[in-house]
């Protein structure tokens, strides 16, 4: 792949969304791990593959989570990175397949980057992700989700293994995309739960006020004057 797809920051002025994107990268701290209650989030790096593994405790039932993750055409929404993302027409075996366009972002570099997916639901509820290559900018690739209930909340596990086809410049390394990669991942946990919570909460709220409507007892406004109507 060229670098020509490689850009400084500066030249991104001409793109006001990417630079946006890339100031907001920039300009926020990693703090992620202060706000959510992760178990894990580790990436490695190995002969040019990335390994990531990361899992928290998200306050939110699995069925919202999996709504959330299911709704791929506006995955967009749980990534600042994720500049474009649509469902494409079925694969030949009938799977689901959506393409996203990733801004990937690290200290004074950045390149859009594209990917198609075939995205599979299993029986479980969980959910599983495979690159295709040749509709790709990835050598290879595979992600999963797994969620486990947990009284009302629930445990979300993403683990996925990505192999890059384009070059990275040495001046960013594998540790700048290592730590570009996590904060990614935690960044959409983060928001996951957001929308997750936020939407069961809603849920218990209009059940709440159905219960307390069914349970009043309806009075007329006032008594009528039944004499007084006949005058």
């Amino acid at each position: 792949m060229s670098r020509s797809r490689w850009l400084q920051v500066p030249r991104l002025i001409v793109n006001s969304r990417s630079t946006l994107v890339v100031l907001s990268l920039m300009l926020c701290p990693p703090i992620y791990a202060q706000m959510l209650d992760f178990t894990e989030a580790e990436v490695t790096e190995e002969d040019g593959v990335f390994r990531i593994k990361v899992s928290a405790i998200i306050e939110a039932p699995p069925d919202y989570i999996r709504y959330i993750l299911a709704d791929s055409a506006h995955i967009y929404r749980l990534s600042p990175s994720i500049i474009e993302s649509e469902v494409l027409p079925s694969s030949p075996a009938g799977e689901k397949q959506v393409r996203t366009k990733l801004l990937c972002c690290t200290s004074l570099f950045c390149r859009e980057v594209e990917r198609v997916d075939i995205v599979r639901m299993l029986k479980s509820g969980d959910f599983e992700a495979e690159i295709i290559p040749t509709l790709s900018e990835f050598k290879s690739g595979k992600a999963s989700w797994k969620i486990t209930a947990m009284d009302d909340a629930s445990h979300v596990v993403y683990e996925a293994h990505l192999e890059p086809d384009f070059f990275i410049p040495p001046v960013v390394g594998t540790h700048l995309v290592k730590q570009h990669l996590l904060e990614e991942f935690t960044t959409t946990f983060i928001r996951i739960e957001r929308i997750a919570s936020f939407n069961a909460q809603r849920d218990r709220s209009a059940e709440h006020m159905l219960v307390d409507a069914s349970t009043k007892t309806l009075k007329p406004p006032c008594k009528q004057n039944t004499s007084a109507s006949l005058q």
